[in-house]
């Protein structure tokens, strides 16, 4: 079941200046270790300033919100009508933008409730996307529509998958857990998933789904998305963001 209490984390790892090139900024590296560690609480309690960026087309916006369902404070994004992009772009560590690594293992975690569930086109509440785009735009993404929310892998030239799929409604939490080993390898990347806190088969019949996970950089993305769709608003509010390197940090 959905998660509805927040537990703090205070652990703070190492981290190491180094630039970021693909994003244009100078970030912090963390350099992860083999044991498992915290390396970001998104709290939507600290504001927005947790992520990387906002990239939100006029008049959405991305606000935190108080919610009278025992979640306390969320994220609220809201892609408006007339538009196509309300996201979150990348996360901050100690007050700088965070570099994420190839060859690491990396968990995010978080609580999703959507507003609407359109019938006909699949938008997307979250991305693993690449900068600058290279032989994958996007990695790893979530889309929803015809009732269902999706992973979707997508390979070098946009080669989609569908690789895992679940019912789901309008205003329901639904707490996700997606571990991503990067590497620019088809053989040796792979993403694992963790729906509502049990864990979840692919449609190759494993826990586990390899393929190419890292091109010249990438960072999360959430909100909403949807470039085919910009006649309908959609409101997606976000929970318990915590990125780590083992699934018991997000969990």
């Amino acid at each position: 079941m959905p998660t509805h209490g927040r537990t703090t984390r205070r652990r703070t790892p190492l981290l190491i200046a180094a630039s970021a090139a693909a994003a244009g900024v100078v970030a912090l590296v963390n350099p992860l270790s083999a044991q498992a560690a915290m390396v970001w609480d998104g709290d939507a309690a600290k504001g927005t300033g947790v992520f990387g960026s906002v990239e939100c087309s006029s008049p959405g916006s991305l606000v935190t919100a108080a919610q009278t369902d025992g979640h306390g404070t969320v994220f609220r994004y809201s892609k408006s009508v007339g538009t196509y992009r309300c996201e979150s772009r990348g996360i901050k560590v100690g007050g700088s933008r965070y570099a994420f690594a190839n060859n690491q293992t990396y968990w995010l975690g978080w609580e999703q409730k959507f507003s609407v569930v359109p019938g006909s086109t699949d938008w997307v509440p979250w991305q693993w996307k690449s900068y600058p785009n290279a032989q994958q735009n996007y990695p790893l993404l979530m889309t929803v529509g015809k009732g269902k929310v999706n992973l979707v892998y997508a390979g070098p030239g946009q080669d989609w998958k569908y690789i895992w799929s679940k019912p789901v409604t309008a205003f329901d939490w639904n707490r996700v857990a997606i571990g991503i080993h990067t590497s620019s390898s088809a053989s040796s990347g792979w993403v694992e998933l963790y729906y509502n806190g049990a864990k979840q088969t692919f449609s190759n019949g494993s826990t586990r789904f390899s393929g190419r996970t890292w091109d010249s950089a990438n960072e999360p993305k959430w909100g909403a998305y949807d470039r085919g769709n910009t006649t309908t608003e959609i409101v997606n509010r976000v929970d318990s963001l915590k990125v780590g390197t083992a699934y018991g940090d997000v969990d």
